[in-house]
């Protein structure tokens, strides 16, 4: 299921720009996984596109720009491209001033100077790319990382974390919760209120690579209900159609009495999540 924002005077604009390499890119999932963070005003895609006759069609109907970038060279033109995309990207930041957010699908780390530029203008960046293949600055760096594996096959996603020589793996989970710790404890310091969507930023600020899907769970939600089990956190009553979220037992007690809470409700996604503790009659 796809979750869209629905648009409001703070809701985060985004500009799209497109390194398009290969064929594998599934436009689509990628437009999904951005409309969750905001709305999309600018889609760009930079390629040659004799050679991906195939793709002009499906990016032409879901509104992005096709630039061209013929290959004159033997070798290709990569860093022609590279450049071309750099230079429109700082445009649109200079020109559109409303635009909050630049996503790039590329792993690129040619992009490293175009990410500091952009944040030198207080632009958020989203990196978008293969794990494989994106440059490890180029993750550190950004304001946030999305796996492109994860967008576009979350249960390959799911069983590649159990693969032998996959960067994230299953055991990496108690760095995730550690991370959570700090961000709730951070989002403390500062007075501001602990609720999901404040989390998942200041995680993301933490740990731009930071993505629940990688450790194999549907939606951030479902994440959190996991610490919650493990008393790691404690979620509390909806207050004002928010959860509010503190440190349980493995951080600092809960008071006495003091139940679980809603994980459930919390946690409840899209798809039917397996429960770790006993099912409730009508829930799924």
């Amino acid at each position: 299921m796809n979750v869209q924002i629905t648009p409001t005077d703070q809701t985060p604009r985004i500009a799209l720009f497109i390194d398009f390499d290969n064929g594998q890119l599934d436009i689509t999932r990628v437009l999904n996984a951005l409309r969750e963070r905001g709305i999309i005003i600018l889609k760009k895609a930079y390629g040659d596109w004799a050679k991906f006759p195939q793709f002009r069609k499906t990016l032409a109907e879901n509104g992005v720009d096709l630039v061209e970038r013929p290959t004159i060279f033997a070798g290709g033109d990569k860093n022609g491209a590279d450049i071309q995309l750099a230079v429109d990207a700082l445009e649109a930041c200079l020109t559109n001033h409303h635009i909050d957010v630049f996503a790039v699908v590329s792993g690129d780390s040619d992009f490293l100077p175009l990410i500091s530029r952009l944040q030198a203008y207080n632009k958020k960046v989203v990196i978008i790319g293969m794990r494989q293949t994106t440059s490890s600055v180029v993750m550190k760096n950004c304001n946030e990382y999305l796996a492109y594996e994860n967008i576009v096959d979350p249960l390959q996603a799911t069983e590649a974390i159990v693969g032998e020589s996959k960067e994230t793996d299953p055991k990496d989970l108690p760095k995730a919760f550690a991370i959570l710790k700090r961000a709730i404890a951070l989002l403390e310091d500062e007075d501001r209120s602990v609720d999901s969507s404040n989390l998942k930023q200041k995680m993301l600020q933490l740990s731009p690579t930071f993505d629940e899907k990688s450790f194999g769970f549907s939606q951030f939600k479902a994440f959190l209900a996991e610490a919650q089990r493990r008393k790691i956190i404690h979620i509390g009553k909806k207050v004002d159609g928010a959860y509010p979220i503190v440190l349980g037992r493995m951080g600092r007690l809960l008071e006495d009495g003091e139940e679980e809470g809603e994980a459930e409700a919390l946690a409840a996604p899209s798809q039917p999540v397996k429960k770790l503790k006993k099912r409730r009659s009508g829930k799924h």
